[in-house]
């Protein structure tokens, strides 16, 4: 019985040189000797996180990732989603996209960009969707297998809108007074398109689990919100439940219990003992360090579940290159987060 390793790997503009990073200025692109650094710090990584799953987030170049990740050994890899570019400027890209490589086969790989219900029952504007479709990958793994694994990457943080709007005012006091709004209005937008992101994959992960509650599904991603935020709460619904409607949970039957745990997802973090004080943040630059990249996983692979198919044993943050004395454009300002899970051995109890 072998474990799995799975994780999730910000590569931080992944685009070759001569693509440039949302405009077109100098140093928003690769040097060749940057480049050529870059890629081998990822392959470098790769070898020592030894992980049998990765996705990626702020991919670029899809074909460059697809050469480097098959000789570092893994033969399976999926994308779907093509970048965006500026419409007037093939070179800027605007928007990345996620991939998944393996080293067990890919039996099916789809971008995910169902938002529909979402806009149904909320207040989203009807254009409403995915920053960044996510991947959604069913891979067969040994021991544990067929295993849904998602390459997620939320809405990014920061409240940004078209310079213009202000720069076109003379007066200075109410140019200023202008910024003050519209940051405003940015910052909601930024803060409920998580929140929604977070509520379609969800649903996604409900349709997953609709046949077989105790299937494994893996959600590998930079969700750019902590851990514990509103957003998270949305996608895991791990709020404690003190009520079903009018009814105490005290009160609800017996041989209905265990759904509130079925229908939660689960921060592998919180899952296996930890010896550490404090959480290893994941993300660190300009001065800011926070956690915003996750393995999120289903019931089926709790230890806590009697029923499981497999548990996650570890979790680990390789951050070593956060104090390393060279650009975050080299490496990366993100920490890969690996989550080990071992199959289970016995056969699982019976509800």
């Amino acid at each position: 019985m072998t474990t799995l390793r799975m994780a999730s790997f910000n590569l931080f503009n992944y685009a070759v040189p001569g693509i440039f990073w949302h405009e077109r200025e100098g140093g928003l692109t690769y040097e060749e000797d940057q480049w050529d650094s870059k890629r081998r710090w990822i392959a470098e990584t790769l070898a020592v996180i030894d992980a049998d799953i990765v996705a990626f987030q702020e991919v670029v170049s899809v074909e460059d990732l697809r050469s480097l990740v098959v000789q570092a050994g893994y033969p399976h890899f999926a994308s779907v989603t093509e970048p965006r570019f500026l419409k007037n400027d093939a070179d800027v890209f605007v928007n990345s996209t996620v991939a998944i490589a393996s080293r067990h086969r890919i039996a099916s790989a789809q971008e995910i960009k169902t938002f529909d219900r979402i806009i149904d029952q909320t207040l989203l504007d009807r254009a409403a969707t995915y920053s960044r479709r996510p991947l959604r990958c069913v891979i067969d793994c040994p021991d544990l297998g067929p295993t849904v694994v998602y390459s997620a990457h939320f809405k990014s943080q920061g409240a940004l809108f078209n310079d213009e709007i202000v720069d076109v005012i003379e007066d200075w006091d109410t140019r200023i007074d202008t910024f003050f709004v519209e940051r405003m209005f940015a910052g909601i937008d930024q803060v409920s398109k998580r929140a929604a992101e977070a509520g379609a994959l969800y649903l996604q992960v409900r349709e997953d689990l609709k046949a077989d509650t105790e299937a494994p599904v893996v959600i590998l991603g930079d969700l750019n919100e902590g851990p514990r935020s509103h957003t998270l709460s949305i996608l895991t619904q791990a709020d404690p439940i003190f009520a079903v409607g009018s009814t105490l949970w005290t009160d609800v039957p017996d041989a209905h219990r265990f759904r509130r745990y079925t229908h939660r997802l689960y921060d592998a973090y919180a899952l296996p003992p930890h010896a550490e004080l404090e959480r290893p943040v994941t993300y660190h630059a300009n001065k800011r360090a926070s956690i915003l990249d996750y393995a999120i996983v289903s019931n089926g692979l709790n230890p806590a579940n009697p029923r499981h198919r497999g548990a996650v044993v570890r979790h680990e943050v390789f951050d070593a290159h956060f104090d390393l004395d060279q650009p975050r454009r080299l490496t990366s300002d993100h920490a890969p987060v690996i989550v080990t899970i071992e199959p289970r051995k016995d056969e699982p109890a019976q509800p």
